[in-house]
């Protein structure tokens, strides 16, 4: 191999061999045929190629980009999209493709990076074994759980968390209601400390939006901007000083409260599945998982939409989930013991705030 890459006349390919965290082995090459070597066959990528490898002797990370075409048979957009081709295991090879004995140069071994996608071809970032050396070990400070919900630090047993469940109406591209999921997690006040201003025209109306992808329960008071805590009175029948709750959180006012400030307190149940996962067993996102925004009984919002559509009768199951505060983790799982945070550590509020004696 020495003498051809020293020669005059090159016959030489590249291999990208790419191991997933599924274990399926994958090999695409730069000729124009396919390439079996040590076992493997490496198949012709659509339009693939591969940019400089950039390195250095000072333990930096070295990189480079491979960019090809979606075949979308091997690879394809929902796959990426979906991550499951996230951080592979990549070996890149130098071979002469007129004669394989002469074995392989390695050139680069690493992890896949991000991948860019645009109109139908992808772009994959190569980072060499060094970048691992640059990760964090160990553990930060920090106000909420470092623990993944369900793993070995946390404990819980996500197993009676679990459900089943089938779209039944489509809301939005990443919503469905399912009238099944009855579940509701616990009841808890809201104290408004940040205030809201009653619109100046009619209605005079605010709709309070729970926190955590919660339901409003019940109202608990408003108080104005002079700390007087006003009156409840039936809708319909609202005066100065007094307001009215319907169904839902909507607040509505009379019209001296009209570009005022209030502070509205009240109770609300918490998602039950808010910042769970949803696991497609049915449909075209058969096998890929989400992540849920925000939950009500029969509600289910996702962080962000599919890779492919939702349909009318595609069947899941969804996981509870939770928002890594100590709070949660005290009152809702009793799981305190093993929270992995800091919440009661000073931050940078504390530290830079005006001294006084």
């Amino acid at each position: 191999m020495l003498a051809h890459v020293g020669g005059t006349v090159y016959t030489l390919a590249t291999l990208l061999l790419i191991t997933r965290k599924d274990g399926q082995v994958f090999g695409f090459t730069d000729h124009d045929s396919p390439i079996v070597f040590n076992g493997v066959t490496y198949q012709t990528a659509n339009s693939y190629t591969a940019s400089a490898i950039a390195m250095s002797s000072d333990m930096s990370t070295s990189n480079m980009e491979v960019a090809a075409l979606l075949d979308n048979v091997v690879i394809t957009q929902a796959d990426l999209e979906a991550g499951l081709w996230d951080f592979a295991q990549v070996l890149i090879s130098l071979v002469n493709y007129n004669d394989l004995t002469m074995g392989a140069v390695p050139l680069m071994g690493g992890n896949l990076g991000q991948a860019v996608l645009t109109n139908g071809q992808y772009k994959a970032e190569l980072r060499s074994l060094s970048q691992l050396v640059q990760q964090q070990s160990g553990d930060l400070y920090s106000p909420t759980c470092r623990a993944t919900f369900g793993d070995s630090k946390c404990t819980m047993a996500l197993g009676p968390l679990t459900f089943t469940g089938s779209v039944q109406s489509l809301n939005n591209v990443a919503s469905w209601s399912d009238s099944t999921l009855t579940q509701a997690g616990p009841t808890v006040g809201y104290t408004d400390s940040k205030g809201r201003l009653v619109p100046t025209h009619s209605p005079y109306q605010v709709q309070v939006v729970p926190p955590t992808g919660g339901a409003f329960v019940a109202n608990t008071s408003v108080i104005d901007s002079t700390g007087h805590t006003m009156t409840q009175v039936a809708y319909g029948h609202e005066t100065a000083g007094a307001y009215s709750v319907q169904a839902g959180g909507l607040y509505t006012f009379d019209v001296s409260a009209a570009g005022g400030e209030v502070f509205i307190n009240y109770t609300y149940s918490i998602g039950y599945f808010a910042y769970g996962t949803v696991k497609f067993t049915g449909g075209l996102n058969t096998g890929y998982s989400f992540k849920v925004k925000s939950f009500a009984p029969g509600l289910v919002n996702l962080a962000l939409p599919p890779g492919f559509p939702i349909a009318v009768g595609d069947t899941y199951t969804i996981t509870a989930g939770c928002d890594k505060q100590f709070g949660t983790c005290r009152d809702r799982w009793n799981n305190v013991i093993h929270f992995r945070g800091e919440p009661y550590i000073p931050g940078q509020d504390t530290i830079l705030r005006p001294q006084t004696s």
